[in-house]
């Protein structure tokens, strides 16, 4: 049962438009800060501020509001923080500026990521909506890629804050109208769990369900090993590739992909296939790094692009799922807040490790080989640590 239908819309739109300017900044507050002059050393510097907020807050974030019992009051203040924080950047375009605003758009972010909490809740942990709002997150991707570059051509890099601003305010309006009854959302939880839990006094109420910290240390551990290598496959495939079109096509069809295998996936997920799911998708990951080091013209890079589509689609699904399906109204948003802070860490940390490694050697290739054997650190905490009394 779905609690509220027009919410679980709004929340959908919503987390599009959110990804969309996500994916944007991703993409090009690079090759803006190149613009303004700023060294490349520092340009990978201030983009790891975006995964080192994801590891800060959203854990605090998190455990604040299961405490609130309010999910809503999180979102509208990030919604808000956000609009906020792109409508100075369009008039304080320097590296301080910028930089300390990335800043307060991390914990902004982290903030309106409540919504997706409060997605699980009304969609009663559902597999198959979980994997709707996981796919939307990938369209979001997939428009802010392509949207964002149309700006780019057409109206400058100079002006890219603007882009982000606008969409940031469309997002305004879905968020408005969403609604939040935590005594519904407690009440069901109670009835399809047939226990009693109490948003008023929860730890006197419920002891909390164990997660596998196997989830933590195998989503840690592939994002070390793989998105370093994902923030330079570009550069990878102009080495071989000359077309920008080819280059961009390689680029795009990641997330479009995902979108369908996302729904797929999802709705193959049960209790006996979990585990073994994870395990494919993480070795997959490693499978991937190994491919774009090894791939030297366009359909090889097309198909280790593929594979890294199902990749996400199947380890992140059941990472998502598992979680939703053993937490409660009162805990959830502390277990998924560190799942997010363990995933963006690894980027975190991984970024920090590769680029420390490019200044003994220069050469992405030579580099790139070690970090193959830490996606399959995720296979091994996954098939070691994660017992069947774990699963959901």
């Amino acid at each position: 049962m779905i609690i509220s239908k027009r919410s679980v819309t709004l929340i959908l739109v919503s987390i599009i438009i959110s990804n969309t300017v996500g994916m944007s900044i991703y993409s090009y507050l690079p090759p803006y800060l190149v613009r303004i002059g700023t060294n490349r050393s520092i340009i990978q510097l201030i983009i790891s501020i975006i995964p080192l907020t994801a590891f800060l807050f959203p854990p605090l974030v998190g455990r604040i509001s299961d405490k609130v019992q309010n999910r809503y009051y999180f979102i509208i203040f990030g919604t808000i923080g956000v609009i906020f924080t792109f409508f100075l950047l369009i008039f304080l375009q320097n590296l301080i500026f910028i930089t300390i605003f990335l800043f307060i758009f991390g914990f902004s972010n982290a903030c309106y990521g409540m919504i997706t909490i409060l997605y699980q809740e009304i969609v009663e942990n559902d597999p198959h909506y979980i994997s709707y709002l996981n796919s939307m997150i990938v369209v979001g991707w997939f428009i802010g890629a392509q949207f964002g570059g149309i700006f780019v051509e057409l109206l400058g890099i100079n002006n890219i804050f603007h882009f982000f601003f606008w969409i940031s305010l469309i997002n305004i309006i879905f968020v408005l109208f969403l609604k939040e009854n935590r005594n519904i959302i407690i009440q069901r939880y109670n009835e399809n769990n047939n226990v009693e839990i109490s948003f008023q006094e929860p730890d006197k109420k419920r002891k909390e369900e164990p997660i596998s910290k196997s989830i933590y240390i195998a989503l840690f551990f592939r994002n070390f090993g793989l998105r370093p290598i994902i923030s330079v496959l570009a550069i990878l495939i102009a080495f071989h590739l000359t077309s920008n079109t080819e280059i961009g096509f390689l680029i795009g069809v990641n997330p479009l992909v995902q979108i369908f295998l996302t729904l797929i996936i999802g709705r193959l997920i049960n209790k006996n296939n979990l585990k073994i799911i994870m395990i494919i998708g993480y070795l997959l990951s490693a499978i991937t790094i190994l491919g774009y080091l090894i791939s030297i013209d366009f359909f090889g890079f097309l198909i280790y692009q593929i594979i890294i589509s199902f990749s996400y689609a199947m380890f992140w699904n059941a990472s998502v799922i598992y979680i939703a399906q053993k937490t409660t109204p009162i805990n959830k948003g502390k277990y998924i807040g560190y799942a997010n802070s363990s995933f963006y860490l690894g980027s975190f940390i991984g970024g920090l490790f590769f680029s420390s490694l490019l200044i003994f050697n220069p050469d992405y290739y030579i580099v790139g080989i070690p970090m193959i054997i830490f996606p399959i650190v995720s296979v091994l905490s996954i098939s070691l640590k994660f017992r069947e009394k774990n699963n959901i």
